[in-house]
């Protein structure tokens, strides 16, 4: 299937209601995106006339300093995040990656929990079975994957999350600053079934402060800044503007 994302003029604001120094929410600081002081409410311009297309095959990173729209734009190209203007067509089947953890029920054992994973990512019922023993044999957790993810210490908890990775399964790869895990030998499995996930997937949009991550991963650099598009391009290219701009920052 051929997967798209087309994004025309798209502006996403969120809103608070004014409290009592309000009125000097206005003033710009190093980060975030531009706060607007209305009568009643704050205005936070997350993103600001963004127009985006992407197709089968291509693999973008995303940049920026907090606050700049990042995750703002990656909820919006998963179709979790409405646009207040603008447009979005996406095409293909999202597999959104914000936190590899969300959704593990600590009392719920390791199997029960990888059961469920399957359940939300549409596996079909006779293949449960055969994911959840991938997911067994990859965690290495043994005996304790049958036991509540609570009685985990922070390592296995880890290697239960980075094995969940094996049932992700989609067109569009959404990522939020990847994961490491904690120690090498889960690094070494992640690091493989990354590769698995990327290659798989049509379409990678991934966020990451990572020169490293970015270079391994994305051929496409998309710099935001205050919720607009500062620079796209080749990622080396890119990313030394980048580099050079925080240094004058300092």
């Amino acid at each position: 299937m051929t997967a798209r994302i087309e994004i025309e003029n798209a502006s996403v604001s969120y809103f608070m209601r004014k409290t009592g120094n309000s009125e000097k929410a206005s003033e710009q600081g190093a980060v975030g995106a531009q706060i607007l002081v209305g009568k009643r409410y704050l205005e936070i311009t997350a993103l600001r006339n963004i127009s985006l297309s992407l197709k089968t095959g291509d693999r973008v990173g995303l940049i920026g300093i907090n606050g700049s729209g990042k995750s703002t734009l990656l909820k919006v190209c998963a179709g979790a995040l409405a646009v207040q203007s603008g447009s979005i067509t996406i095409e293909g089947r999202i597999s959104p990656q914000f936190a590899l953890g969300s959704g593990i029920k600590p009392d719920l054992s390791g199997r029960r929990n990888a059961e469920l994973k399957c359940l939300y990512m549409g596996t079909p019922q006779s293949k449960i079975a055969g994911h959840v023993e991938e997911v067994k044999e990859l965690s290495g957790l043994g005996g304790y994957f049958e036991l509540p993810v609570r009685s985990y210490s922070a390592g296995m908890r880890s290697r239960l999350v980075m094995s969940l990775m094996r049932l992700v399964r989609g067109d569009i790869l959404v990522m939020d600053e990847w994961i490491s895990a904690a120690d090498a030998s889960v690094n070494k499995t992640v690091s493989k079934l990354q590769s698995e996930l990327i290659a798989s997937s049509s379409i990678l949009v991934m966020a990451s402060h990572s020169q490293r991550i970015l270079e391994d991963w994305t051929e496409t650099l998309l710099w935001l800044d205050r919720g607009e598009v500062k620079a796209m391009g080749p990622v080396s290219e890119i990313y030394a503007e980048y580099k050079k701009w925080m240094e004058t920052r300092k």
